[in-house]
């Protein structure tokens, strides 16, 4: 055989199998994911139900393996330098610090708001854009943005702000725990809300995965008058400190957004 008919059938063989890898991922993707009609079946049954879905319903399993948090303490006199200077003032229990620009309340060992002293405006109010450059930008320069966020929610205040809400991503996966709140007036951050748990990631051992229709079907058992905006999944604390416990192991949830409701619903494999 000579060399331009040997390329050739190199050239088929490969062709051959990357074919064959498609075909393999396609079906071992469709076998991961829920079919179209048990997901319409879902959708029927709620709707009798009186819950109306404003989005889809995952065919993605949620996460298979439990996710551990460790007890930990943020830093506050490091938060306070990064955030009002060296010179800056505290309280007598430690819960406070403050200067003439601004002042930080700590309400748990890993949570604090921060507010800005109110200042005239530079500028006019901004877009959604140059809010979300302001906002990464400030927490940048303040070495407060330790991980990966992603903007979960973006809301314009009446007064023209913008209240810009991130949530931790590990893995592609959402921290539901880990997040902040900015608001951004006229391209300066006005208000802060940040909380941050430490994490090893996720455990060895493996569960039964919680699927998206399954969550729905099992809460919203009775007659409901309400609109589903999102479902997600992620990873959602019981409770929301840590001082009791050193290590805690979590099993994956779905977050439900609810129109007209400040906050979500968290159901998870205990609600079945």
């Amino acid at each position: 055989m000579d060399v331009s008919k040997a390329k050739n059938v190199v050239v088929v063989l490969l062709v051959a199998f990357n074919i064959f890898l498609l075909v393999n991922n396609f079906i071992f993707h469709n076998s991961q994911s829920v079919s179209r009609e048990t997901l319409e079946n879902t959708r029927i049954i709620l709707a009798q139900r009186g819950v109306v879905l404003e989005c889809e319903i995952p065919s993605e399993p949620g996460g298979n393996n439990r996710f551990v948090y460790i007890k930990s303490e943020l830093d506050r006199e490091a938060v306070a330098g990064k955030l009002l200077g060296e010179n800056y003032e505290v309280t007598g229990d430690g819960s406070q610090f403050y200067d003439s620009n601004g002042k930080i309340v700590f309400s748990d060992m890993d949570r604090f708001v921060y507010t800005a002293v109110t200042t005239a405006l530079t500028q006019g109010p901004v877009g959604l854009k140059e809010a979300e450059e302001a906002a990464l930008r400030f927490m940048k320069e303040k070495v407060l943005l330790d991980g990966k966020y992603v903007l979960d929610q973006a809301t314009e205040n009446d007064d023209g702000s913008w209240t810009l809400d991130y949530i931790e991503t590990y893995s592609d996966t959402l921290l539901f725990d880990n997040c902040f709140s900015i608001t951004v007036s006229g391209g300066t951050v006005s208000r802060l809300e940040y909380q941050k748990h430490q994490f090893k990631g996720f455990s060895n051992e493996s569960i039964e995965q919680f699927e998206a229709y399954q969550a729905l079907l099992a809460y919203f058992r009775e007659d409901n008058d309400i609109v589903i905006t999102s479902i997600d999944s992620g990873y959602k604390l019981e409770e929301p400190s840590m001082e009791e416990v050193e290590s805690v192991e979590l099993l994956p949830v779905w977050r439900v957004k609810i129109k007209g409701r400040t906050e979500p619903i968290y159901v998870s494999s205990h609600d079945m």
